[in-house]
Order: C-alpha cells, then structure tokens, then sequence
C-alpha cells in the first residue's frame, strides 16, 4: 500500500472511530459530519472525500458490526454430541456480550435511530449473511432431532433473534454501560434460553402447540 493509500485508510479509520464515540457517548441521533470532523481535525467539507454523507457513515458502522458479529458466532454451530441449552446459552451470552461491548454499532444494527435512514443494500448483506449464518445452526440442530421437526427453520431464527435483541434492547435502552450479569434483563438471559429450548424441545407434548 502507497503512502496517498495508507494515509486515506488512516483517515477513514479516524473517522469510522470518531463516529463509533459520538454515538456511545452521545447518542446515533447526536452524528453529524460537523462534530466528525470536529473531532478528528478536519473541516466538514474534506469528510466528503471519505464518505457521502452521514448516511454513508452509518452504513459503514452497520456493515463493520454486522461482519464483526458474525464472526463473534459463526463457531456456534451443533454436532451430534451438543447439549442444545448449553450451546444457546453461549450464544446468548456472545450476542449480548458483543452488543454490550459495541454500542454504537448495535444502536444502528438492532435500532432504527435516525430518521430517514435505513442501510443500504450492499451494507444490509452482513446482516443476511449472519442471519443465514443462525438458520443453517438451526437446521442442522432440526436435523440432529435437537428441536422438534415440527418447527420450520424460520420460526426458530425469527423467534431466537426476537429473544436475543429482546435483551440487547433492554439492556441498552435503560441500563447502558452495565455488565452482562448485573443487568435486569440480562442476568435473566438463562430463563429466556430454558423457555426456548423447552418449547421447541423434540419431546415436548403436542397439545402444548394447539
């Protein structure tokens, strides 16, 4: 990488990390590019050199969350020798934690908090590729017989997901900055896994789903 490459790619890390504190601190409805460039040392104008606009700056904060994400739970994955609850509640307990540790990207990720924007298309593809990432845990935990076949793929990632954000919402909504097992959503993150796995246990009793 040149010396005009390398110099660019420090800039746009200096402003992806300008932007990432902004909305810890302050809020994803407090970015502007005015206090961006503020705080790395620029005048607004140059910021259009990096990024189009502020929607083009959240996009990247999404798309780098979204991989980042992924990636903290592509390992998750059953076997035949998995104990379901104890393989979900490790992913609780990464998702969470992750979401906790990253709060400007999870405010964009599992909010939508400032108007007018929603994530581009190509920004929106690690989103996908982390919630296909979940449905292909979850269809081979059906195929292990370690939920019960009744259930389609789809409900279980879509009601697994409602869970999971359910907790990071909570947790960063009223108690931002609290620890994963002190928080009053969070430290009940086991009840909600137990509630899970029971309902979709393979052995649970039809007339429960009527």
């Amino acid at each position: 990488m040149g010396t005009v490459a390398e110099r660019r790619a420090r800039t746009t890390e200096a402003i992806v990390d300008a932007a990432r504190a902004v909305i810890a601190e302050e809020g994803a409805a407090a970015l502007t590019l005015g206090e961006v460039a503020r705080r790395v040392g620029m005048r607004p104008p140059s910021l259009y050199e990096y990024f189009e606009g502020r929607a083009d700056l959240c996009d990247e904060l999404f798309r780098r969350g979204w991989q980042a994400f992924g990636a903290s739970t592509a390992h998750l994955l059953p076997d035949e020798q998995t104990d379901l609850h104890g393989l979900l509640a490790e992913a609780m307990d990464v998702a969470v934690g992750w979401a906790l540790d990253h709060p400007a990207e999870a405010q964009l990720m599992f909010w939508r908090p400032i108007a007018r924007w929603r994530p581009s298309a190509s920004a929106f593809e690690p989103a996908e590729a982390a919630m296909a990432q979940a449905a292909t845990a979850f269809a081979r935990a059906r195929e292990l017989g370690l939920v019960d076949a009744r259930h389609e793929v789809e409900e279980l990632v879509q009601v697994w997901a409602a869970l999971t954000t359910g907790v990071i919402s909570q947790q960063l909504s009223n108690e931002p900055g609290v620890p994963l097992e002190r928080g009053r959503a969070s430290r009940h993150r086991a009840a909600l896994v137990r509630m899970f796995t029971d309902h979709y246990s393979p052995h649970q009793d039809p007339r429960s789903h009527r």
